[in-house]
């Protein structure tokens, strides 16, 4: 399953709908999620980090989130899930893999 993207825009009762029918759908399937807003990578077990289309950081969402030198983590402290879709540029995109 690929999700580009899937809660950009929504308001957050609809996110809300959206996020529990994934949790349902997700099980036992891989889905790459591409997001700017952190809180939609939260249920990946990987990340990666893009940036002018090249990767740049590469793990386990929990061991980047943990290591303070991580650019994910950089991406947490100043978001702390914040949406960044309201940016011109975010500085890197995070794409999780949830399987």
């Amino acid at each position: 399953m690929l999700l580009d993207e899937a809660s950009s825009r929504l308001d957050p009762a609809t996110e809300r709908l959206l996020e529990r029918a994934l949790d349902r759908l997700l099980v036992n399937r891989t889905c790459i999620i591409i997001a700017h807003r952190l809180a939609t990578v939260r249920r990946a077990d990987d990340i990666l980090i893009l940036e002018s289309g090249h990767v740049v950081e590469r793990g386990e969402r929990a061991a980047l989130a943990a290591d303070p030198k991580s650019r994910f983590a950089a991406l947490l402290r100043i978001g702390l899930g914040a949406d960044l879709d309201s940016q011109d540029t975010a500085p890197a995109v995070p794409l999780g893999v949830a399987r």
